[in-house]
């Protein structure tokens, strides 16, 4: 019949779309990357604790299993097409919809343009979009932490966790426990002087804390027992000396 015979064209036609669709999303990631000049290497220094894996996985990720999906074409289309449709819906109902450890391998991806810019260029916005996403079908989530926790910056001169723990903690960085993990984390995302801002810094890390339980990171337990311990920054800085929060 008429009707089946266009019905087939119809589907046949939308077929060949979706696939010219992902082909030429595909074309843009390849055309995209090849303004990478150079790709990170996976760092190979001893293994991070569990403590900072889990914290700082769930705090980009929002989520407690530490796996990375790749971002296929597929993938990038289901994703923006989510996008468009989430638009329409009640700002309630919105939530994350990004690849699982897409967020991570963004932040990874911004890290190694900022490195870059030390000798070439920095990474254009395209071309820092094309990184993470060969990040996310080249990377695990273990090797993508490692990096990022090599090059966190902590504010001053402190690059990488492994510097920052016995600095700011007086800690070994295999000894940190999650309230550890939690407060470099706070200190890193805003690079405060950690003398000048305590109180900030413990509503910051307590909080944190809290979004850390509520995806199953860390228990009720855990969680009163970092806000009981000792608050690890024993000195503060004079008012005079300290830049205006």
């Amino acid at each position: 019949m008429r009707w089946k015979r266009l019905l087939k064209v119809t589907v046949w036609l939308l077929s060949l779309g979706f696939v010219a669709l992902l082909a030429g999303v595909e074309c843009v990631y390849r055309a995209a990357l090849a303004q990478v000049r150079a790709f990170p290497q996976k760092v190979t220094t001893p293994a991070l604790p569990e403590s900072w894996n889990r914290v700082a996985w769930a705090h980009r990720e929002k989520t407690a299993t530490p796996q990375v999906q790749p971002a296929w074409p597929t993938t990038i289309v289901f994703t923006m097409a989510k996008l468009v449709l989430r638009r329409h819906q009640p700002q309630s109902a919105s939530h994350d919809l990004s690849p699982q450890g897409f967020r991570l391998a963004t932040h990874v991806a911004r890290q190694w343009s900022r490195l870059l810019a030390n000798e070439h260029k920095r990474l254009p916005r395209l071309g820092e979009l094309a990184l993470t996403i060969w990040l996310t079908r080249n990377w695990s989530a273990e090797e993508l932490l490692a990096f990022e926790a090599h090059h966190i910056w902590f504010g001053r001169d402190l690059f990488g966790v492994s510097a920052a723990a016995p600095a700011l903690l007086h800690k070994d960085v295999a000894r940190l426990d999650l309230a550890d993990a939690a407060f470099l984390l706070v200190v890193s995302a805003k690079a405060w002087d950690v003398e000048c801002a305590p109180d900030r810094l413990r509503r910051r890390r307590d909080t944190l804390l809290e979004e850390l339980r509520a995806v199953g990171v860390v228990t009720q337990m855990e969680l009163e027992s970092a806000r009981s311990a000792p608050w690890p920054l024993a000195a503060t800085a004079s008012a005079a000396s300290c830049p205006d929060y």
